[in-house]
């Protein structure tokens, strides 16, 4: 299947009432109130937010042009980076300082956006302590691959502190090479959010935000896949080239 689309990589966000969210929304609401999604701040200067999520108690997945100066290429300086999670009305849960931010090689900053671009939209921010505090848990990953399925969103709004999470399931398009096109519409605020999958009874991560789109007439948002592009990663970071070995690292985060 060709698509054609116009893609805008930016942070962006969705703002909706605790009335909107669906039921299985509202029971992992109570069990662990969303404080595993939190607003990735850059200090100093004029940069737009953006969404993360823990995936460990030390580290954070998020989209990598959230954390890249796009004037030099490279990620801004750690100490700039912040992570608040589970930010809302009075403030944040917990509060994180970056130690270091990596960048997933094949990202390259350019006027003119393209698959490959998108695919490799991932960072990692390593904090400087581990995030414990106020029964903050992070995320496990999605076991298998992504296809067709009912999805959902929590992310945050440039103009709000309040967490959102999208007003109802919206679903896998298709998808194209290492992107994942999906129904949910966004906007400022939500690159790097994590787009959840109902599995073994708790949401897990499958996929990011990266940009939002337009397929046809259609507002589609773009995940990146977190199969090869998020294994290259890690690969990368922790110098671990095994299959099994990246498994076993991926399932061992939150333990």
């Amino acid at each position: 299947m060709k698509f054609i689309f116009s893609i805008v990589l930016i942070c962006f966000g969705l703002s909706l009432s605790a009335n909107d969210i669906p039921k299985k929304l509202k029971v992992y609401e109570n069990q662990l109130t969303w404080s595993g999604v939190g607003r990735v701040n850059i200090i100093g200067g004029n940069h737009r937010l953006c969404s993360g999520a823990l995936i460990s108690d030390t580290y954070i997945l998020t989209a990598a042009h959230c954390v890249i100066n796009e004037k030099t290429g490279n990620a801004h300086e750690s100490n700039r980076i912040q992570f608040s999670a589970g930010w809302g009305n009075e403030g944040a849960s917990a509060y994180g300082q970056a130690k270091n931010v990596f960048i997933h090689q094949k990202y390259k900053t350019s006027n003119i956006i393209n698959d490959e671009i998108v695919s490799a939209d991932l960072a990692i921010i390593e904090l400087s302590m581990p995030m414990k505090a106020n029964g903050i848990k992070p995320y496990a990953f999605h076991k298998s691959s992504i296809n067709k399925q009912n999805i959902y969103i929590a992310s945050y709004v440039e103009s709000s502190s309040l967490a959102v999470i999208k007003k109802e399931e919206c679903n896998i398009i298709e998808r194209k090479n290492k992107i994942i096109i999906t129904s949910c519409s966004v906007d400022f605020g939500a690159s790097g959010a994590p787009i959840f999958i109902w599995e073994d009874s708790q949401f897990k991560i499958a996929s990011i935000i990266s940009a939002k789109a337009v397929l046809g007439k259609i507002n589609v948002s773009l995940g990146v896949s977190l199969e090869r592009p998020f294994n290259e990663l890690i690969s990368q970071i922790f110098e671990i080239n095994d299959a099994s070995e990246i498994k076993f690292f991926k399932e061992s985060l939150i333990n």
